[in-house]
């Protein structure tokens, strides 16, 4: 099979960048191929696409309205020189202009949705009736798109995200004080990530216990507010600034429970990479992913968004009683179904769906 995946604005630090790898090594696994069309280069960091089968257009813009118009040409050349049997489109507001390219090449090939971010955030929810089929990376966003009347039920395929099992190393616990908490990730004082919520709880907590940020600010303000609220609140002792890190789970020696505080997630694959290295996971529940990944008890726990004080309740607990935790073959365990390998293969059944769909139909419009 030959996927033809086209993204727009991609930072080369995200989780999205994570998932475009998975799927490309996933598809060379089994023989599949996936070439990868950005439509303005990395923002921050490019090097993720080392070894990719990866091009972008040239003179690129992270305006939506100029990638569109200048990256038009691109897709029509990659969708007539080298027809894939379907189109991945990261963005839905990029849907039109690839069925518009498609058209142009005289190719019908389905598109296929892929977002990364709930529907309800940061995204054309419009314009998904474009698309062919639909991959959801969690149950809320497949429970989105199939109460849209615009879509149908059949076109909508829950696959979740996923990471690769091999050379992940299983992460030592700390076996006794103090206890180690561990936050990877951007830090954001208030907004997505609500990393201060983190230090309020954490304040609360008596006993032996150090905390790992492994990340950078979102913003410049951000890591001078957050390091200026540990201090007033008396913590800043305890905790060890990691900054962005290529690899960020070698930046900790050792973890006992890794904490994610977001207002709002796609799917957050902080919390799979954890625990196939065996740390099991404290997340909000959030819109959306925690919930289909976290099971009370057997890998983690959920809280409500911004509940600190039911935040340091729990991580007071673990202080208190670290046999709290879950052992660490069973987190790793729990995570087998969000493999990239399993993640893949439900990828590829709802790919060859949406060919089976379009087999042999033309098109008198891109909007048919």
């Amino acid at each position: 099979m030959e996927i033809l995946l086209i993204a727009g604005t991609l930072s080369g630090l995200g989780g999205i960048e994570t998932c475009i790898r998975a799927l490309a090594q996933e598809a060379e696994d089994r023989g599949d191929h996936v070439r990868i069309l950005a439509l303005c280069a990395s923002t921050h960091d490019p090097t993720w696409q080392q070894g990719l089968d990866y091009a972008e257009v040239a003179h690129g813009s992270t305006s939506l309205r100029k990638q569109l118009l200048r990256g038009l040409p691109a897709m029509v050349k990659a969708c007539r020189s080298r027809p894939a049997d379907a189109v991945i489109a990261i963005y839905s507001s990029t849907i039109p202009g690839i069925r518009l390219a498609l058209w142009l090449a005289g190719r019908r090939r389905p598109v296929v949705s892929w977002l990364h971010f709930s529907t309800v955030h940061r995204q054309r929810t419009g314009l998904l009736r474009y698309a062919d089929a639909h991959l959801c990376i969690s149950s809320e966003i497949a429970s989105e798109l199939i109460t849209n009347p615009r879509i149908a039920a059949r076109d909508v395929h829950l696959v979740f995200n996923g990471t690769r099992f091999d050379g992940a190393p299983l992460i030592p616990r700390s076996n006794g004080a103090p206890v180690r908490f561990l936050h990877v990730g951007r830090l954001m004082m208030g907004r997505q990530k609500r990393s201060d919520d983190l230090l309020r709880a954490l304040a609360q907590v008596e006993g032996e216990w150090r905390l790992d940020l492994v990340g950078a600010g979102d913003r410049v303000e951000d890591l001078p507010a957050l390091k200026a609220l540990a201090a007033e609140l008396g913590i800043e002792h305890r905790l060890t600034w990691h900054g962005r890190q290529r690899d960020p789970w070698t930046a900790a020696v050792t973890a006992d429970l890794l904490v994610l505080t977001s207002a709002f997630e796609g799917f957050p694959m902080v919390l799979i990479e954890a625990m196939v290295r065996g740390v099991p996971c404290l997340s909000t529940d959030c819109s959306s992913g925690p919930a289909d990944v976290i099971k009370d008890g057997l890998n983690g726990w959920l809280f409500a968004v911004g509940d600190c004080s039911a935040l340091a309740e729990r991580l007071q607990g673990i202080v208190h009683n670290p046999s709290l935790l879950p052992p660490a073959s069973g987190v790793r365990a729990s995570a087998e179904s969000f493999s990239s390998r399993k993640v893949y293969q439900r990828i590829r059944a709802a790919m060859q769906q949406a060919i089976a769909k379009v087999r042999g139909a033309s098109f008198a419009s891109p909007w048919e």
